[in-house]
């Protein structure tokens, strides 16, 4: 009977913990593979990340070089000040820190100021050399995202500039208002 009670705890004391190091490896996984994100009509791979997109609360988390790169932003890391930048070619670059849900807007535009500064509902992360923001961030680079179960897609926004004539030219130059469509 000691006996039996013995190599009862020496397999509890070994293999206990490799089964719960297991159901967590697999639990992790499927968590993982649990999120499509399509951006601009094209499936993302995440495979080679060190992690997949992920859930905290309420807020899904995603790669930001991964997402920006596949919407054609320039996205950068400034070593020296561990800052991260996204920029699109035109209108604005924004930059992030680890660990900090701050976001510092740059406009480029001369007419409209798209300066400002923003906050994420959750911090900037760094897994393994990765970095993940909130998957609202990218809304605010006028895109559109939308979820349906474990679905995600993001595209660019499809608002128009058009030139619209209000009435005949008073003078040499013509008079032009534009709307935002």
């Amino acid at each position: 009977m000691k006996r039996y009670f013995v190599a009862i705890v020496i397999w509890l004391v070994v293999f206990a913990p490799c089964t719960s190091a297991f159901a967590a490896e697999i639990a992790m996984q499927e968590m993982a593979e649990s999120y499509t994100i399509i951006v601009n009509e094209q499936m993302l791979d995440f495979t080679d990340l060190p992690t997949a997109p992920y859930k905290e609360g309420d807020t899904m988390m995603v790669p930001l070089r991964r997402i920006g790169e596949a919407l054609g932003y320039q996205v950068d890391w400034d070593l020296e000040t561990k800052a991260a930048t996204i920029e699109d070619q035109y209108i604005q670059k924004a930059t992030l820190l680890d660990g900090s849900a701050v976001v510092v807007f740059q406009g480029k535009l001369q007419i409209i100021d798209m300066s400002r500064e923003i906050e994420n509902a959750l911090p900037t992360v760094i897994h393994d050399g990765t970095m993940y923001v909130p998957l609202e961030f990218f809304e605010e680079f006028f895109n559109d995202i939308k979820r349906e179960d474990r679905i995600v897609t993001i595209t660019p926004s499809t608002s128009e500039l058009c030139a619209i004539k209000t009435e005949p030219p008073k003078s040499d130059i013509e008079s032009t208002n534009f709307l935002l469509m």
